[in-house]
């Protein structure tokens, strides 16, 4: 190799630095074009022998860095796929390196003086603060990149290592191979002390053979390669998981898998998922999605996959130590809805619907923000609601409780349990019943009919809330940093805390796990759960209903309300769109989809 630089340089400081410009076959695996260490002296005669040395040590590096770079360019495609290991498997697969080697000389071990210098010899591929620094010359002790531990002990015992690993038909990704040549340096170093005792005349037993961990299997089992469609039907099938979670993390596995050029999910390896999420990053996706989102659905499919008996080829989770930093999101206001905000989204609910909406989309609009007010469900769970669930429920004393059940068979529950919720009177005296009766035996908030395909009614369930979230922002004004929908949830709570409401009672009514012993034990009552949620205030004054809804005001400063139908019963019964122009658009997207 030919160096641009062949003498040192003097830095502003007046210290000596050795400049050393990094070959162009090997500038995209170190990601730089010259590398610049300090010779930490100001004399030029000892500048010039510490320049000889890193220049070797640079040169050396760079042969290793071309050995390895050949060596996973042919690698024989009958070896198993590279796998990660633990730090605790390095050390496991080092003691079986320093068993062998004492086995093989504990009997006759030998010259004192060839262990003394396979000590001094070792030195340098340590940890600095595992050096003797009676075996190792002091300049050899700076640091540098080409003095790097790791690096020396992959470059001198990176063969010993990968013969290792053959006889045991195993394979190690780079970032493994490498932890484990510094573990098996380690390992070298204590064999070669207790032989230096045996050799002289020590036979005592050597407390550190005792540090290693017990071997764990290593090897990939044989078997077909597992192709991802395969193990997402695999997982989907027996993982238990809802539809709306398979949906999303399935995703996220094809776009890995599809990133690494792979086809066997066996034969991810850490590298593949590291490299993928800084690709990640580097499309500007957020830290916060990549983290909790991307590794974190990858890393849950994998560590099924690595449990389950079903792929018995997946033996690691590539994944698991693949981790993001996150940025925390400033919260500038409260998470939940002011009252003003929940009193201004809730009156636009009165106003009349746009003429083009359907007669779900608009009821839904009417509807849902009432329920997630005075229940704190999610939005999907009351988006996905149908008329079958909504009934009344016959108390103990006689009472009747109108109710909502929200569960899992008609769409996606995180908690995967269902509930039963009673629906305060304030929504009920809004005639919420008649549209339920409306829309008996089919969902209310959605039309399965205008599902574009198979297997739609979660998707437009999840378009309910979609729709509901951009409305908060763009028509009714909620531009503050609250979650437009979420925000109930968090006011049910906030609410519940405000009026001293047992706080197992609130996690009941909004499905959130509680984790307490007691909560396992006895029912929670229907009367009960009413009492909760009837204890909260109502919403809307006189005052924050909109213009065309509010009641009329006589001459002699009375309220009389309109004789037709109150606004509630009004807007419930509004005809939203014609039958025949719904009819005529349904005919010309059946037109353009033909053409």
């Amino acid at each position: 190799m030919s160096l641009r630089m062949a003498t040192p340089r003097i830095n502003r400081l007046g210290i000596f630095t050795a400049r050393l410009w990094v070959p162009t076959d090997l500038q995209p695996v170190l990601k730089k074009k010259e590398v610049v260490r300090s010779l930490k002296t100001r004399d030029p005669a000892e500048a010039k022998r510490k320049f000889k040395i890193v220049v070797a040590e640079f040169e050396a590096e760079c042969e290793q860095l071309r050995t390895v770079a050949e060596f996973v360019a042919t690698t024989d495609s009958s070896m198993p796929a590279p796998r990660t290991i633990t730090e605790k498997e390095a050390h496991a697969l080092s003691g079986e390196i320093y068993r062998t080697m004492v086995a093989a000389h504990e009997e006759n071990p030998g010259s004192v003086e060839n262990w003394e210098n396979r000590l001094r010899s070792i030195q340098r591929s340590l940890p600095r603060a595992e050096r003797d620094t009676g075996c190792v010359a002091p300049f050899v002790q700076d640091k540098g990149w080409a003095f790097h531990p790791t690096r020396n002990a992959h470059r001198e015992l990176s063969g010993e290592v990968r013969a290792f690993l053959d006889a045991r038909n195993d394979n190690l990704e780079a970032r493994s191979f490498m932890l484990l040549c510094s573990k098996v340096a380690l390992a070298k170093r204590d064999a070669y002390e207790r032989l230096l005792r045996h050799a002289r005349g020590d036979f005592a037993p050597d407390p550190k053979a005792d540090r290693f961990p017990t071997p764990a299997v290593s090897s990939r089992p044989e078997g077909p390669e597992t192709g991802c469609e395969e193990l997402l039907a695999k997982w989907k099938d027996a993982a238990g998981v809802a539809d709306k979670t398979v949906k999303s993390w399935s995703g996220k596995l094809r776009m890995l898998m599809k990133f690494s050029g792979k086809t066997d999910v066996a034969a991810l390896t850490r590298d593949d998922v590291a490299r993928w999420r800084d690709h990640r990053i580097g499309q500007g996706i957020s830290m916060n999605t990549v983290s909790m989102g991307d590794l974190a659905g990858v890393r849950a499919i994998l560590e099924w996959a690595k449990d389950s008996t079903l792929t018995p080829t997946i033996t690691i989770n590539a994944a698991a130590e693949v981790k993001q930093k996150t940025k925390k999101v400033e919260q500038l206001g409260p998470k939940s809805f002011e009252l003003h905000e929940a009193n201004a989204i809730l009156a636009a609910t009165l106003l009349p619907p746009a003429e083009r909406m359907t007669r779900t989309g608009a009821m839904a609009r009417r509807w849902v923000p009432w329920l997630c007010a005075y229940s704190g469900a999610r939005v999907g769970e009351v988006g996905q609601l149908h008329s079958s669930n909504v009934f009344e429920k016959l108390t103990v004393d006689g009472r009747r409780i109108w109710c909502m059940r929200l569960t899992p068979e008609h769409g996606s529950i995180k908690s995967g349990e269902a509930r039963t919720v009673p629906i305060h009177t304030h929504v009920l005296e809004q005639g919420f019943l008649d549209y339920v009766a409306e829309r008996r035996g089919k969902p209310l908030f959605y039309d399965p009919a205008r599902a574009r395909g198979s297997k739609q009614n979660h998707r437009q369930a999840d378009k309910v809330g979609e729709r509901l979230a951009l409305w908060v922002r763009e028509e009714v004004g909620i531009t503050r940093k609250v979650q437009p929908n979420h925000g109930w949830r968090h006011r049910f709570e906030t609410q519940g805390r405000e009026l001293d409401i047992r706080q197992d009672v609130v996690d009941k009514i909004t499905g959130h796990k509680n984790d307490t012993q007691a909560a396992e034990y006895g029912d929670y009552l229907i009367p009960v759960l009413s009492a909760a949620i009837e204890n909260l205030p109502r919403y809307l004054s006189t005052a924050d209903m909109p213009a065309c809804s509010r009641p009329e005001e006589d001459t002699t400063g009375g309220t009389v309300q309109p004789a037709e139908a109150s606004p509630f019963e009004a807007l419930s019964n509004a005809p939203v769109q014609d039958e025949q122009r719904v009819s005529r658009r349904q005919a010309g997207h059946q037109r353009k989809r033909q053409s």
